[in-house]
């Protein structure tokens, strides 16, 4: 009888085991396919380069603008309206102080380009545009 109660406790706890690993997977792939949804900017240090908070500025059209901070500790990303916008003022910070960086995005064959001030960028639907940053 004690073998049966050890056999039916074990069976219970690894059952217990794999339904909350399974919950786990289900959870991450639910945030990645809202991510996969949204539309935005997200700043990204590049390997080797390290910063913890980027300030920039976005113009909309010939007049509106905006500006914004990000956090660059973990994923962190900014909804935006799709279309095309104006990037500048960009300023990155490590530990409260001004850091010097390049910033740049991979086009669609895989090459970068300079995200200069003033530049123009476009936010597609469904899309989040990466800007990484790295070493001057």
């Amino acid at each position: 009888m004690k073998k049966c109660i050890y056999l039916l406790c074990a069976a219970s706890f690894m059952f217990t085991i794999s339904c909350s690993k399974e919950k786990d997977e289900i959870t991450l792939v639910t945030g990645e396919a809202q991510i996969k949804s949204e539309t935005g900017l997200s700043f990204v240090n590049s390997s080797g380069f390290s910063a913890d908070f980027v300030n920039y500025k976005l113009r909309y059209g010939t007049g509106l603008e905006k500006e914004y901070g990000q956090s660059l500790v973990g994923y962190n990303h900014i909804q935006l309206q799709q279309g095309t916008k104006t990037i500048y003022q960009i300023e990155v910070f490590k530990d409260g102080s001004k850091v010097p960086f390049k910033a740049y995005i991979n086009d669609d064959s895989g090459n970068e380009v300079e995200v200069k001030s003033t530049s123009i960028i476009d936010i597609d639907p469904d899309e989040i545009l990466e800007i990484l940053l790295d070493d001057q």
